[in-house]
């Protein structure tokens, strides 16, 4: 019978739509953990010491002098909570203190000169050879004139911290990544979610094959899952709060927990289990975490196309063409 429209392509549709199930519930997973463990703050912290560290405000002084002085300004401590590194800083916010505090080692205005002379009167540090060669930068511009000099080398610090920010947005990514193999794992283990039995029990049963194809036909007819963490306390912006910014496709609804409960689950899976069986079992298991780790939009995309490919054709409704003459 080949494979549209057979038992094979309804198994496959079947395990990709445990799998988007099971990855949704990753995904929140991991942004609770990164909301309660403040990982956000702290891959921040790592990345403006990357930046600012090493650098000392008088010569003899502390190597971390300036990088202390920016933590020490008003507009940082006041993002600050209980001592908790804030989540998010805005680039127009780090240009605007490490602007100051250049500008007060010059003992000046809040003008050009007086931040190339206070970048001048750095001691040597990656801090300085980076404001020097931008300021050095914002005087070649061709659109800078003497009363938007400022206001260019602020533009040109925004731009220093948000290629900072690329490199520790790939460190986040990395570190989410691990942290989805171990909830991945974890969550496997737990639901025995494992892929050999789910397509067994799928291929045996034709009646709980059709409930999972309806079920991803309702799945793949909502929009993917989009679950973020939001910060909407000004006062605290410390601490997150994990939304779903799309219920509909966020949320594991009733029926696809009840589908998902009859292919899953240690009911009867320990009776008179030998040796074989268990390696069969860490073997699917191990499908299920490798499954998992490719994330929920992964499945979502796949599980649109297998439906499509499912449901391709002219539909019994569609009157025939005319042929052309």
């Amino acid at each position: 019978m080949g494979l549209f429209n057979s038992t094979v392509l309804d198994v496959i549709i079947g395990l990709i739509f445990v799998y988007l199930l099971l990855a949704i519930l990753c995904t929140a997973a991991n942004e609770w953990v990164a909301a309660f463990t403040r990982r956000r703050g702290k891959m921040l912290r790592r990345g403006i010491e990357q930046l600012l560290s090493g650098q000392p405000t008088r010569n003899g002084g502390d190597a971390d002098a300036f990088l202390q002085e920016f933590y020490a300004h008003p507009l940082i401590t006041s993002m600050m909570h209980d001592g908790n590194h804030p989540t998010y800083i805005s680039p127009r916010n780090f240009a605007a203190v490490v602007t100051d505090v250049t500008i007060s080692l010059g003992s000046g205005a809040a003008s050009f000169d007086s931040l190339e002379k206070g970048a001048s009167q750095l001691p040597e540090g990656n801090v300085r050879k980076t404001l020097l060669a931008l300021l050095q930068r914002s005087s070649n511009r061709l659109d800078a004139t003497e009363d938007n000099r400022l206001e260019v080398s602020q533009q040109l610090i925004e731009g220093w911290f948000n290629d900072a920010m690329d490199r520790v947005s790939g460190w986040y990514k990395r570190r989410t990544q691990l942290w989805t193999i171990a909830i991945a794992v974890a969550l496997t283990v737990v639901a025995n979610a494992d892929t050999v039995q789910i397509s067994r029990r799928l291929w045996v049963d034709p009646v709980l094959r059709g409930e999972v194809i309806e079920g991803a036909k309702a799945r793949a007819q909502k929009p993917p899952a989009t679950i973020a963490v939001d910060y909407e306390d000004d006062a605290d912006p410390t601490v997150g709060t994990v939304t779903r910014t799309d219920n509909q496709g966020s949320e594991i609804s009733a029926e696809e927990r009840q589908s998902l409960g009859q292919l899953i689950g240690w009911r009867g899976a320990v009776q008179n289990n030998t040796w074989k069986d268990w390696g069969e079992r860490g073997f699917g298991w191990i499908l299920t975490v490798l499954a998992l780790s490719m994330g929920a939009p992964f499945w979502f995309d796949l599980l649109n196309k297998f439906m499509n490919v499912r449901y391709a054709g002219k539909s019994p409704d569609e009157a025939a063409k005319t042929p052309k003459k």
